[in-house]
């Protein structure tokens, strides 16, 4: 009988999970559903000072996910179920009362506390299915008997949205998922439960986004409808779930096993009844088993009684048995003495025979392998002179084909010719060979051949070197190979090299040429380039005439107004300042004050709200000529603050002061006009002569990309403040780069260039240069009509253009793309109609080589 027929109240103490998640009210929404996934819950208790306030199931996530709110912001007190179903530990009882509880309210966690009400653990379905045994289902039913045939289902294409509401909407703990079929026959593929929803929470899933079949538990173990119910509960316990889907033999659904199903099927009432019916047997069985103890017992009296007689007997006839046993042993004894006596000489006979026959095998063994080493050593003999006999005739072959001198040296100064077919290749009246030995022995040679043989011997190393003989007024060349022969002889093999050396003279000529005709094409390249610099700069001169004139008319006119100022005023202004009260003097000073801010960058409509404010406050001080007033105020810099000014306004004197006041005003704005126009006209300047700058040394120096761009944008300001819309997008800590800064220059113009000339000088010109895999990438892009396809594999062609005659040499984007190669990098265009990219992308780091 298992414990929960005899022991209830510890069944109960052991369903208790003593561990439970607990958090404060004041926990953020999306702490609490992570430490709920954490912790793999079915439930959060909130408790304070460890009194229960609520708690916090899945379903609440559920509902909260199907409602669509957000979790930001939200604490687990604004959504959890206050004073939830709860149960002292005192009241408790037993176990089935437990179940009672929990099944008529409908709940699947009950919390437990103590008599203070401080809060002990929960009791859920999972803890009690987790101490079943197989004894607790005193009914071994079977899973289909308790299924809940009538299970919730959805599509795999059903978003996790959708399933969490319709989880919310039927109050059910899980949905099945179905491939599309029939309606009859469904084959479950998978299942998503509260906790998945719980766990998508933690995880920030795209609920509307994500379908079912990517969020679904899979793969899915299904429980076949004949398993019984402890099978189910093993099955649960063993992979850790809670629900199990029920299919037939056809593998289609036909029902879904929970922790409730299970706990349903242990009825108190019915478990009450077997519990006394069991009472009842036990209690007829014990008086049974009395009756037959009484028996037992006069039987083992009986026994004991029959034990002794045997005994007994079983004495005498022991002794009698010793003593044959002592007669046998003897007698024994005697026969192995013999037997071993035997044995011992039969051994010695075996050992003695054994020996000979072994002598006899290893003898027979030495005169057959003598006999086979002689045989051997006849048959390599035979086989050595044969090999002797074929290299020979080899050896022989070989120099009777080879043309070459070959000679051996001694240290003793002895030379032997070898026979090679030198008459093959020289000619019959010139015996190179006899010149060769005799130059060994000329002691007018320069080179101590000898020397070289000992040197040779010494290091018994290789040496190879070339000589010449003179033969009548020609010069034969011969490579020679010296080589180890012997401890005190080499071999000398020299080759006629006179065709190689011939060959190699007319190629040292070659490369001379070339290298020549290479400088004259860099040095026309370079000229090419600071051409084509030049002519681009001549199409740019009359835009920059222009962009330098108008700064200098600005200074002209600035210069102009401030003369007319002094001569008009100088001898009137010791007069106007005598004139001035202590007050009035205060307040022109600070209306001159006010005009040294800065009011220019404002606005036409800004203005004219501003002088609408003026006019309102001068005329609410009922200050005549208001709106001719609040103009000249306006440009004297004052836009607020009109309080202050308010006496010198009503002033009889103000009109003159206020004139005074805004001639000298407009001496600052023609100051400030003539710094501008200066600036503005430096910065021309600068650029110009940055860019008609060129380097003849031809040498790499650090650079930064975006300045040479800058520079170029500057020299076509005339031409793109017309209407072209220029964007930047430089990154910003962009590093500086070795490079040649002055052709990266002529790059930017052509590209700019014709950019520019296909927007027809209108439109949008954008600009990007980043930092990326070690490289500067420059990227422009216009928003012309576009490279027609046909034309793009040409436009790199030099010489090849689409302008018309006189406006473009066609050799523009050819310059762009070997200077883009001197420096190593790459070129790209892409072009759709309405916008064109050029893309440069330069290695930060430019290795050494030769163009």
């Amino acid at each position: 009988m298992s414990i929960t027929v005899f022991d209830s109240q510890s069944f109960l103490e052991q369903a208790i999970d003593r561990k439970p998640p607990v958090l404060p009210p004041d926990t953020p929404l999306k702490v609490a559903i992570a430490a709920m996934t954490q912790a793999r819950a079915s439930c959060i208790l909130i408790a304070f000072e460890r009194q229960l306030i609520g708690i916090f199931t899945e379903r609440d996530v559920v509902k909260i996910t199907a409602s669509e709110i957000p979790l930001a912001g939200l604490i687990i007190a604004e959504v959890m179920t206050e004073k939830p179903i709860a149960i002292s530990l005192d009241k408790a009882g037993n176990i089935f009362r437990i179940l009672s509880i929990l099944r008529s309210a409908k709940i699947r966690h009950l919390p437990v506390t103590d008599n203070s009400g401080n809060l002990l653990g929960a009791i859920t379905g999972e803890s009690i299915r987790q101490i079943l045994k197989p004894g607790d289902l005193l009914q071994m039913r079977r899973a289909e008997e308790i299924m809940t045939a009538e299970v919730r289902i959805a599509s795999t294409n059903t978003s996790v949205l959708e399933v969490a509401k319709q989880m919310a909407t039927e109050r059910k703990s899980c949905i099945v998922i179905c491939n599309e079929c029939d309606n009859k026959n469904q084959k479950p593929v998978g299942i998503i439960t509260e906790r998945d929803i719980v766990k998508f929470q933690a995880t920030g899933l795209d609920f509307a986004g994500t379908r079912a079949a990517a969020a679904m538990s899979f793969p899915l173990m299904p429980l076949q409808a004949k398993a019984t119910l402890w099978e189910a509960h093993q099955f649960m316990q063993d992979h850790h779930i809670r629900r199990l889907v029920v299919v037939d033999d056809g593998g289609y659904l036909a029902g879904i096993v929970t922790q409730s199903s299970l706990l349903h099927a242990l009825d108190p009432v019915e478990m009450h009844a077997n519990v006394e019916l069991l009472q009842e047997t036990v209690a007829e069985n014990i008086l049974e088993l009395k009756k037959v103890n009484e028996q037992l017992q006069k039987e083992a009296l009986r026994r004991t009684e029959i034990e002794e007689q045997l005994r007994l007997l079983n004495e005498n006839l022991e002794e009698q048995i010793k003593l044959r046993t002592l007669e046998l042993i003897n007698t024994n004894s005697q026969l192995k003495k013999e037997i071993q006596d035997r044995a011992t000489a039969e051994a010695e006979v075996r050992r003695l025979n054994t020996e000979l026959e072994q002598r006899v095998r290893e003898r027979t063994v030495q005169l057959g392998a003598s006999n086979q080493e002689l045989q051997q050593e006849i048959s390599d003999r035979k086989l050595l002179e044969e090999k002797l006999h074929f290299s020979e005739t080899k050896v022989r072959a070989v120099f009777e084909a080879m043309t070459d001198i070959v000679l051996v040296l001694n240290i003793h100064g002895n030379i032997e010719v070898l026979p090679t077919n030198t008459a093959a290749v020289y000619e019959p009246d010139c015996d190179l060979v006899s010149l060769t030995v005799e130059h060994f022995f000329d002691d007018d040679n320069p080179d101590d051949w000898w020397m070289l043989v000992q040197q040779v011997l010494e290091t018994q190393q290789t040496l190879n070197f070339d000589y010449s003989l003179t033969v009548g007024d020609r010069e034969i060349w011969f490579s020679a190979c010296i080589s180890l022969f012997s401890k005190d002889a080499v071999i000398w093999v020299a080759r006629n090299i006179s065709a190689r050396k011939l060959a190699e003279s007319a190629l040292c000529k070659k490369n001379v040429e070339l290298a020549h005709t290479l400088e004259e094409l860099k040095r026309t390249q370079q000229e090419l380039i600071q051409s084509e610099k030049m002519a681009a700069l001549g199409q740019l001169i009359a835009g920059v005439a222009h962009e330098i004139n108008s700064p200098l008319g600005a200074i002209r006119s600035s210069v102009q107004n401030i003369a007319d100022f002094w001569a008009e005023q100088l001898h009137q202004l010791p007069i106007f300042f005598k004139q001035l009260s202590p007050e009035r003097q205060q307040d022109f000073f600070a209306m001159l004050y006010n005009s040294s801010k800065e009011t220019d960058n404002l606005s036409s409509k800004e203005k004219r709200q501003l002088k609408k404010l003026l006019q309102r406050q001068l005329e609410s001080e009922k200050i005549d000529d208001a709106d001719s007033l609040a103009c000249t105020l306006l440009d004297i810099g004052i836009c607020n603050n009109l309080e202050r000014f308010l006496p010198l306004l009503k002033d009889s004197a103000s009109p003159n002061i206020l004139q005074t006041a805004y001639e000298f005003a407009t001496v600052q704005k023609s100051t400030k006009n003539i710094v501008t126009a200066t600036d503005r006209a430096a910065k021309i300047v600068f650029a110009l002569k940055s860019y008609s700058r060129y380097d003849q040394s031809g040498s790499k120096a650090i650079a930064n990309i975006t300045d040479g761009i800058d520079t170029v944008l500057t020299l076509y300001h005339y031409q793109i403040k017309h209407g072209v819309e220029v964007v930047r997008n430089y990154v910003n800590d962009l590093p500086s780069m070795l490079c040649y800064p002055d052709e990266l220059n002529q790059v930017w113009t052509n590209l700019l260039h014709n950019a520019l000339q296909a927007m027809g000088n209108k439109g949008l010109l954008k600009i990007e240069v980043k930092h990326q895999d070690n490289a500067i990438s420059v990227s422009i892009t216009d928003s012309g009509p576009g490279i027609p396809p046909e034309i793009m594999p040409r436009i790199f062609e030099p010489f090849f253009t689409t302008k018309p005659p006189g406006e473009g040499s066609g050799l523009g984007l050819d310059i762009v793309h070997k200077i883009i190669k001197k420096h190593q990098g790459k070129l790209q265009v892409e072009s759709v109609p309405g916008q064109t990219k050029f893309t440069v992308s330069l290695p930060i780091e430019i290795t050494e080589t030769n163009n």
